[in-house]
């Protein structure tokens, strides 16, 4: 059996991406008898193969001083890697790999699985001073550009980040093409409308009213919240209810108030809830929405096609390559284009046959159920790799 450390400090602290995959990856991949895989995360209860590491969390108090401390000394000896600019995030990492340490020394794990390139970078320190022979398996969420030299083998989630990789000059053999997996029900459930009506009563949301969904951080510099609050208010009486769900951070405090005034506090929410609660939300929308102007694979709108619900995206290569042909597609650089489309979807409305197409292209692509054999050969493709990489400067 390969052991595997699959490690996420951020896991038990915040909900991203990054802490959604490792959590499913961990229950796919444990039900596979080649892999002896255990989960290292930074928060909740600990369990034989599912550990808490203690940990400064990036938004503590202590993580933001240390953070400034170790940003303000590196700035003065001219040092440091990206990663230590970005304060309490960093300390969160550094932490935790600390405190990873005794399990590595103990353990001795063939591959470490990660996707914050944060703990990756420590790893890659750490392999070099003491000659360790784990191998490094760089899970591309976040959409990095190369070089990758100090990985022994990267995921790419999307065809486009692999070509560009290879553009680059990336070896093939060192890059496996795979997207993430999902656990999406072989058939889609679907609410009668009595059912609908009587969930989004339980969670407090107008029962008839058409209902726009986006689920994503809080924020306007990435999830660029205040452009759908905006291009809502500018439709015409009476309008969908919007809800927002997601992590909340520095910027969500701006958006909320937006939202307040442009929409009404009886037409508008945001709301932060426990990842199991999520599909609630889904079976409920009317459409969905992601203003973001570039990801990596942008894990909700497969979530939100897995329920059948239309999805809403920026016109780019990679919202194309998720949605195909079930996408609606505008520039959401321009106003009054999301408008536009909201207003095309729910005048054509959205019939039962559209729905299941749209579960049925996510689940062929991008459910464990069909990614899990080939998540087994690329981490054994990693373990067989001749490791150069890790002693190089």
């Amino acid at each position: 059996m390969t052991k595997v450390f699959l490690i996420c400090s951020g896991l038990g602290h915040i909900q991203r991406g990054y802490e959604s995959f490792a959590q499913e990856c961990f229950a796919a991949l444990s039900q596979e008898s080649s892999l002896d895989i255990t989960l290292f995360k930074g928060g909740g209860k600990s369990d034989q193969k599912m550990i808490t590491l203690w940990n400064l969390p990036r938004y503590s108090w202590m993580a933001g001083q240390l953070g400034r401390l170790v940003k303000q000394l590196s700035e003065f000896l001219k040092k440091g890697d990206y990663f230590v600019r970005q304060e309490g995030y960093f300390i969160e990492q550094a932490s935790f790999i600390l405190s990873l340490l005794s399990h590595i020394y103990r353990e001795r794990p063939e591959i470490i699985y990660f996707s914050d390139d944060g703990l990756g970078y420590l790893l890659w320190h750490w392999r070099r001073l003491t000659k360790q022979n784990y191998k490094l398996l760089f899970r591309n969420g976040g959409a990095l550009s190369p070089p990758f030299s100090r990985w022994d083998h990267v995921q790419q989630l999307t065809p486009i980040h692999f070509k560009q990789a290879l553009t680059y000059g990336e070896p093939a053999e060192k890059q496996s093409l795979l997207p993430s997996g999902f656990f999406i029900p072989a058939k889609l459930q679907i609410l009668s409308s009595l059912e609908r009506e009587g969930l989004r009563e339980k969670l407090g949301l107008p029962k008839q009213q058409p209902l726009i969904l986006s689920v994503a951080a809080i924020n306007k510099s990435h999830k660029r919240m205040d452009y759908i609050i905006n291009e809502v208010a500018s439709l015409p009486k009476p309008r969908p209810f919007l809800l927002l769900l997601g992590q909340q951070d520095a910027e969500s405090p701006e958006i909320i108030q937006l939202g307040q005034e442009l929409l009404g506090v009886d037409q508008f929410q945001v709301r932060t809830v426990a990842r199991e609660q999520v599909t609630n939300y889904y079976q409920v929308a009317d459409l969905f929405v992601l203003a973001s102007l570039h990801e990596g694979l942008p894990r909700v709108i497969v979530e939100a096609m897995s329920h059948g619900l239309p999805c809403l995206a920026h016109d780019y290569d990679i919202t194309h390559f998720v949605l195909g042909n079930e996408g609606y597609f505008a520039n959401f650089e321009l106003t009054g284009t999301l408008a536009s489309l909201i207003s095309q979807v729910l005048s054509e409305g959205y019939n039962q046959s559209k729905r299941e197409n749209c579960h049925r292209q996510v689940y062929e692509r991008f459910s464990w159920q069909q990614l899990s054999p080939a998540y087994v050969d690329m981490i054994e493709r990693c373990r067989l790799m001749v490791k150069v990489i890790g002693n190089r400067e």
